[in-house]
């Protein structure tokens, strides 16, 4: 019998629900560096802190905030969601399904999206947190839901991509692809570009889908599972494509980070880097979280590594987030602990002690200089950059 979606808790990946402390879905196996020393030379400064409610630490499903014309909307696993100034961190109001919660937050200026753990899509009116409408997929939500004009796109875990009507949640359309037997629990998010939707799927293939209509415009395989048993075959695309430029970037598990053309579809490099976390960038430097804790930067021409930081192997350390205008990038790691890295150099220039345990998330906050984190305990913190 094929089981899908199965909890790999021997190769602690990201987000896995076993287990009683941060180490259980943050840090990698095997031997942890310490803590570096950091000579500061930029300082992190906490702006505000908001606990949400239920953390994370029996949790499967991380809840992304979503930074709309200067509001926050964050949600915690329990079923609480908020509409928070991305200023101040001040509640601008709340509401409690009561349901626990396996996706989210979506959002733009008028809707707020989350999915329950029973697979039912909620719509929250975006300026006062009241109910727009409910609807079952029929189908588990894995991935963050993402929002066009009229649609809400929506990835189930087995293998579908939803596409949901805004302003009511009827069920536009369906795509559906071949789930492997093994597969990491999780998934990456849409991409949009032109009104065509890009989709990773867990096979190692990228596809193309009309949003409008769901027809699927093009489909390519972008790594190859290698191995001789299901587990070293494993080449989930989970962390959600990055577009750079004229670029996407896709990062796959056990797989590698592969460059594609925008206007060619083909793939320009690849780069030997297994990772399940979000990318970023400054500039021209891509930077890359891989599986064991290293932190990369490489040149977005070539995938050449330009620096690779060892310092932090087997902390867990969080997706890097590029602070663009200092040239700066911030990662976090299981005991809570936000390090400022130079991105042209990969070099410290700072380091925070943030509360809450392991940091999850690292997410833009509206400023160039600031960002907020997600705690393991549920927490939203948000950061400004100093010198």
């Amino acid at each position: 019998m094929k089981v899908r979606l199965v909890l790999l808790a021997a190769m602690m990946l990201p987000l896995l629900g076993c287990g009683k402390s941060a180490i259980h879905f943050m840090r990698e196996g095997g031997p942890v560096t310490q803590a570096p020393t950091v000579e500061q030379t930029a300082t992190l400064r906490k702006l505000w802190r908001r606990d949400l409610g239920a953390g994370y630490q029996n949790g499967n499903f991380l809840l992304a905030p979503s930074l709309q014309t200067g509001r926050l909307y964050a949600a915690e696993p329990g079923g609480r969601i908020y509409s928070l100034d991305a200023e101040s961190g001040q509640i601008i109001w709340q509401q409690n399904l009561e349901e626990s919660l396996a996706a989210g937050v979506g959002a733009d200026t008028r809707h707020v999206i989350v999915v329950t753990r029973e697979g039912e899509v909620v719509s929250l009116d975006a300026e006062n947190g009241s109910l727009r409408w409910r609807q079952k997929m029929g189908t588990e939500v894995l991935a963050r839901p993402v929002l066009t004009e009229k649609q809400v796109l929506l990835r189930s875990g087995d293998g579908q991509v939803i596409g949901a009507d805004l302003e009511s949640g009827g069920i536009l359309w369906r795509v559906r692809r071949s789930v492997p037997a093994l597969t990491v629990r999780g998934l990456s998010a849409p991409l949009v570009i032109n009104n065509v939707a890009l989709i990773g799927f867990a096979s190692g293939r990228l596809s193309g889908i009309d949003v409008e209509s769901g027809a699927e415009l093009w489909s390519a395989r972008i790594f190859r599972a290698r191995g001789s048993n299901e587990v070293n075959r494993l080449v989930d695309i989970d962390s959600d494509p990055y577009q750079m430029g004229e670029r996407l970037i896709i990062a796959g598990f056990q797989a590698q980070i592969s460059a594609v053309s925008l206007k060619t579809r083909r793939i320009e490099w690849d780069a030997d880097y297994s990772t399940l976390r979000p990318l970023s960038a400054v500039g021209d430097i891509l930077l890359v979280t891989a599986d064991d804790g290293s932190v990369s930067g490489l040149d977005i021409q070539s995938g050449t590594q330009i620096w690779k930081l060892d310092a932090l192997l087997g902390r867990g350390v969080s997706g890097p987030f590029g602070l663009e205008p200092r040239g700066f990038a911030v990662v976090g790691d299981y005991k809570g602990l936000l390090y400022l890295l130079d991105a042209a150099s990969g070099e410290f220039v700072g380091r925070k002690k943030g509360g809450g345990g392991a940091v999850l998330g690292i997410y833009g906050a509206g400023d160039d200089d600031r960002f907020v984190t997600l705690s393991e305990n549920g927490s939203l913190t948000a950061w400004a950059v100093g010198e």
